[in-house]
Parts: structure tokens; sequence; C-alpha cells
């Protein structure tokens, strides 16, 4: 005992020599409860950084908070609950701090969540809708929540399922409608809760209004808050407690009958709007929601207006607190203090550096709640530097010198790392974060003398982030700068317009396709032909002809069949000839599709080699399967550089039909008249001097994708496993230009 007395002393005078900068580590579930358990994640947003901002949506979030850790709400403990309220709600410590907190608590059958979400929401369509986190940056235009700072529900909503298939009750509550004045406007507010409310995942759902309305807040209600969230309280609280007689319990019917008589009439008659809550769904009427404390009731009902005002457990950042450690190692909480005190100096990278610290405790102390509150705490501090960047791009005050160049590629490979880090736990959000990291790298000093490599290396992260985000118009506007820095002004205007189309209400676009069209304007020696073609794809719509030949031959499978003197089968050549017509459509600046309708004379020979029972020697029976067929082909062009010559790849599908073939051979080897082909090609398109021609040779491998033999009874068939197409042409196209 003297022992341990010792031990507490020393830690007592040691630890506090080093002030912690940190938010208390990572609290695991209770075991000492038994039975279920009920936890909270609430977020609370009113001050936005880039968005008009709300007036009581983070009082609402404390009043419900609050509530839940009071009698009449359970007790919770402020380490059952999760809360987020102003700047402290970012997209980034919801996702990666929220759920490794929640991973902590090791939800199981019977225990309840609440997920209660107040501030602004919005969508781009049905399929992606958002509650916007504190530094959420539209630039003017809903197209850009897809670059960040939002909450995709459509991610929580699968969140939300992986509890409630584990037998949690998930009570999914949002207060987020309070204004039609964001990008996406009163059609956003529909496809928000429209979406919500089809996506149904066995949640309890609560919404403060119906699709397309608007949720009211005001200084009148309480003392400032939200209609929906002050009736809910007070319902929950005891005086939603009235069908059948005061029974001390508030059950799902009750809550929201009582809600559904309060916010519509009172919407209607004080404030003169419409405001029509929403609740999901029956099967649940009988399910109660709170018990009533007749304490707490009887003090919420004296001071109504005067709400109180808890810490909770809301997740303030980084902030300076000294607690007691216990008897944990002082190595431990040596490294964890530098690491926050790094963090805190924006120290991230390098010798000394929160990275350093982080990989420190990883290596010494790998799974305490020290080291994962350190790593999801280092992943948030990558994405909100990776993200105040992109911001700044969206508000079109991103500064073009090389070191800020080099910045941004920086950021992106420490967002690179996040993603990494957060891959395990979180792969919904991690992926989401593919498109910026890409995009930020691409944004870097790239060039003869630039530090991040060469100009091509910042094209392939553009195209990349596209191919990760391609309805991003952020990235496309990227592209068209790129571009335009490499003086290709028609490549420049192709994705200049495509931004403009997909977010045409976010400046930035609008300013560089401007750009890019008095560029192409006032090149020198440009007349108004030249310009026009600028803004065409380099493939243009055309038709043509088509004739080849080549090498047809049919790939057999053998099988050795009970009493059948075939000992193989192997194929032999044929020569092949094809003539048809095509069509030529440019669906982008490099790429087209090559519709092809083809006549074909093809076939191939089976030899069936032979030996009697008996033993002797071996001979051949030869099967002619020459046939006559029609081809419908419907290839993707992929033109190569190139400035007179143009090497190009084709590749797609092809669907065969026999029309004709030899009745004799069609007894003994019976075949399917129809086929699906692939085609894979190499060609060049070469312009045919000064006529609006091309000549465009090209050499194609074909095959088979199913099997060409039908299922009879014959002694060929029989020593057929499959038989399938295959070949190599050699065709020449002309058509125009």
């Amino acid at each position: 005992m003297r022992k341990l007395f010792r031990v507490i002393i020393f830690l007592s005078f040691s630890v506090p020599a080093l002030p912690l900068l940190a938010q208390t580590p990572l609290k695991m579930r209770d075991t000492t409860i038994k039975g279920p358990q009920t936890f909270a994640m609430v977020v609370g947003v009113s001050k936005y950084r880039y968005v008009r901002p709300l007036r009581f949506a983070d009082k609402d979030a404390e009043l419900f908070r609050d509530y839940l850790k009071s009698p009449g709400g359970g007790n919770l403990k402020e380490d059952n609950i999760f809360c987020l309220l102003n700047e402290q709600a970012l997209n980034s410590t919801f996702w990666s701090k929220g759920f490794q907190w929640l991973k902590a608590k090791q939800l199981r059958k019977g225990d309840r969540l609440f997920i209660y979400l107040a501030g602004h929401g919005d969508a781009i369509d049905e399929d992606q809708f958002f509650f916007l986190t504190w530094d959420c940056n539209p630039g003017g235009d809903k197209n850009n929540y897809l670059a960040g700072g939002a909450i995709q529900l459509f991610n929580l909503k699968k969140k939300i399922a992986n509890e409630t298939t584990k037998g949690v009750e998930v009570f999914f509550i949002m207060d987020a409608c309070r204004s039609n004045e964001l990008p996406g406007g009163i059609a956003g507010l529909n496809f928000l809760n429209t979406a919500i409310t089809e996506k149904k995942v066995g949640e309890v759902i609560m919404l403060a209004t119906a699709a397309g309305e608007a949720s009211l807040e005001d200084a009148s209600i309480g003392n400032g808050h939200g209609l929906f969230t002050y009736y809910l309280v007070d319902g929950l609280s005891g005086l939603a407690d009235l069908n059948g007689g005061p029974d001390q319990k508030v059950t799902f019917q009750e809550i929201q009958s009582y809600i559904g008589n309060n916010v519509p009439s009172i919407a209607l008659q004080r404030f003169k709007r419409k405001q029509d809550p929403y609740f999901c769904c029956n099967e649940n009427s009988e399910k109660v929601i709170s018990t009533v404390d007749t304490a707490y009731l009887s003090k919420w009902l004296k001071q109504k207006k005067q709400q109180n005002r808890g810490g909770g457990n809301s997740f303030s950042g980084i902030r300076e607190t000294c607690f007691y450690t216990g008897l944990a190692d002082t190595a431990l909480i040596e490294t964890y203090n530098r690491f926050y005190a790094a963090v805190k100096n924006k120290n991230l990278t390098g010798q000394s550096s929160a990275e350093d610290y982080y990989e420190q405790l990883d290596k010494k102390f790998p799974g305490n709640p020290y080291t994962l509150d350190a790593k999801t705490t280092l992943a948030v501090e990558y994405i909100n530097a990776a993200q105040t960047k992109v911001n700044l791009y969206l508000d079109c005050s991103d500064d073009p010198s090389t070191r800020e160049k080099q910045s941004s590629y920086e950021l992106g490979v420490n967002l690179e790392k996040a993603i990494n880090i957060l891959r395990e736990d979180e792969p919904d959000f991690a992926s989401s974060l593919a498109g910026r990291m890409y995009f930020l790298k691409s944004c870097g000093d790239f060039g003869s003398s630039g530090k991040n490599g060469s100009t091509g290396l910042s094209f392939q992260y553009a195209h990349a982030a596209l191919a990760t985000d391609p309805n991003g118009a952020y990235i496309q506007n990227k592209l068209a700068l790129l571009h335009l820095e490499n003086n290709r002004t028609d490549s420049a205007l192709f994705y200049a317009e495509k931004a403009a189309k997909t977010a045409p209400n976010w400046l930035c676009a609008l300013s560089t396709l401007a750009l890019v069209k008095n560029t192409v304007s006032t090149q020198p020696g440009q007349n108004k032909q030249d310009d026009q073609s600028r803004k065409k794809p380099r493939v243009k719509n055309s038709i043509g002809a088509v004739a080849g030949s080549g090498i047809s031959q049919l790939n057999p499978g053998y099988t050795d069949a009970p009493n059948s003197d075939v000992i193989g089968v192997n194929p032999r050549n044929i020569l092949k000839l094809d003539l048809g017509i095509i069509y030529q459509a440019g669906i982008g600046p490099n790429i087209s599709l090559r519709p092809t309708t083809l006549v074909s004379i093809e076939g191939g020979e089976l030899i069936f080699d032979r030996r009697a029972p008996t033993g002797g020697p071996v001979f051949h029976d030869t099967v002619k399967l020459k046939n006559t067929s029609v081809s419908v082909s419907l290839p993707v062009i992929f033109h190569l550089p190139g400035k007179k010559i143009i090497p190009f790849i084709s590749l797609g599908p092809t669907f065969n039909y026999i029309i004709s073939q030899d009745a004799s051979a069609t007894e003994r080897v019976p075949v399917k008249k129809s086929v699906i082909l692939g085609d894979a090609g190499f060609g060049i398109d070469i312009p045919m001097g000064k006529s609006k021609l091309f000549l465009s040779p090209e050499l194609r491998y074909t095959h088979g994708f199913n099997n060409q033999r039908e299922d009879a009874r014959t002694e060929y068939t029989n020593n057929l496993s499959s038989l399938k197409k295959r070949g190599i042409t050699f065709s020449i196209y002309l058509r125009g230009r």
C-alpha cells in the first residue's frame, strides 16, 4: 500500500509539470453497468463560416443534450454523449472522432442511440443530400457540396443501418431545414427530407418539417429556440404523457401527437407559416421514448424559459486542461502531451511533429486510448488543413505562387495519410476524401523546374480526381486551368464549359470560362473559323465504309465421351471476309463511338482425330462450319496524341448472327445462331491530302464470350465441351472528317 501511495505521489508531482493540451482520451464502454445503455451524438451549428448563419440551432442542440443528461432524459453521463457545436462541428471531426467514440462504446442489442442534428440541410438531388457543418463552402452552387464541409447523409444512413441490424434502437432526429436561401433552394429542401424518409434503414425518424417546408426558429420560442426541438423536449419531459391518462411514459405515438397538435398550429397562428413535422414509422407507435421524472417535469415547467447550459461531452477541439491520469505510463503521457503541443503549433509533419509523436505512441502503446485519440486527431488535422485550402479555391482566393502550389501538393500528401488512417474504420468517409486528395496534388508545383515533377503528373492527378468524382465542378475547373497553362485552349474550353454547366452559380467556373474564351479570341493568327474549330471536339461525326479480311478460327474444348472413337478435336483456320458500313460519333475531345454493321463470310474447320476401338492408326474427320453472318458492334475509340497521323485504340462488344450455313455440317455440329463477342484493336487515322476523308487501317482481335455449340446428341457434339469464336482481322475504314 505504501508503494502504491508513493507512485501516486510521484505522478501527482511529475505529470502536471508538462501542461496537457488535449481532450480527455477515448473512454470505452462502462462494463460495470449491466444491461442496455443509451448513447447520443448531438450536432448543432448556428455560426457558419461561409453560409448564412442561423440563430438557435446550437441552443437547440444544447437543449436536447441537457435533456438527455437530466433525470427526465435518462441521466446520461457526459461520457455517453458526443456533442459538436458551431466551429467544433467539422465534417472531419464528426466522422473521425465521432465514430471512433461510437466504436469504443461497443453498442449491442437493446442499446439506444440518439443522433440529433440541428443546422442547415441541403441537397443536390434525391441521391446526394447533406447536413452542412461549420466550414462548408458551397461557393454559391450546390454542386460544391461534393468538395467537402458537409456530412453526406447517405453515408450516415449506412452507419445507422449497421447499428439497427445489431438490434440497437436508433433515433434519428433532424431539425435542419431552417432556410431555403441555400444553393439548393426549395428543391433542395424537398430532396433532403424526401430522400431521408424514403431511405429508411430500421431507425425511428423525427424530422422538423415535411418535404419542401422550412423549420421555424424564433427568440419568442422558449428563450430562443427552434419550434420543433422546443416542443420535442417539452413533450418528452412529460407533457406528451396524455393518451389514456398519465402513466409516466411517453410513447412514440404520444410524442408524435403532441408535436403534431402544437407545432403546425403555432407555426400558422403565430408566424403565418406552414410547418408539419414528419415521424416514421407507425410500427413504432407503442415504443417508449422517455420515462417521465416528476421532479424534473416540475422543474421544467417552472423554468421553461431558462434552459440549463452544461458542458456535456462537447468536443471543443484542442483546449488546455489538466486532469488526473491515475497510473498511466509517464512516457505515454509525456509523448501524448508533446503530440498535442505540436498540433496546437500546427507542426504536423517532420521531426518532433504531431506525426512523429503519434508514430512513437503507435509503436510503444498500440491500441491505447491515448494513442487512438492521437490517431484520429492527426487525421482530423490533416483533413482540416486540406479542406481550408480547398475552400480558398472555392472562394476564388487561391494563391497561385510557387510556394502555395508546393503547399497544396504537401496538403494532398497529408490528406492521403489521413485516408490511410481512416480507411479501416471509416471506409466510406475515407473514399469521399480521395477526390480532394488528387485535386490538391494536381495543384502542385509542376514543370521543368517544378519541385513536384513533370507537367504530365498534374494532369494524371487531375484526371484521377475526376474519375473519383466525375461530377465535381471544382475538378473540371482545375482541368480547364491546367490545359490553359499548357496552351491547349481547345481542351481548356471543353472543361471550362463543362464546369460552368455543372455549377452555373459558381463564380470561379464562370470566371475561368470567360478567361479561356478571351484567350482563344486574342490569340495571334487566329481567324473566326479557327476559333470555331477550337470549341469543337477533335473527333467529328462521320459515316463511312469498311472492308477487311483475316483469320477466322473456332476454339473447341474437347471432352472424352464414352463409347466414342474420337481422341481429340483441333481447329483449322479459314479466311474471313468482311464488308460493311460505320458511323463515327464524337463524345469527347479524344473519344468517340463507332457503331459498325458487317456482313461476314467466316466460320472455321474442326478436325476430329479418330482411332478405332481396337487400335490402329489415327485418321482425321474434318467438319467445315463455314457460314455467312451479320454482326453489329459498338466499339469505343480512344484517340492517342498525334499531329497528322492519329493512333487509336478500339474496345467494345459485338453481336453476331448467322444468316446461312452449310446444311450437312449443321447436322453433325449444330451451332447457335447468335453469339456475343469482344473486340480489341489498334489503328491509325490518316488524312487523305486535301480531301475531307480519313483512311484508317486497323488490326483487330476478336474473341467469343459465350458457347456456340448447341446441346445436341451427335457423335461430334458429345466430344465438344465448348465451342467459341476467335479471329484476327485487318480492316480498312474510309470515312469523312
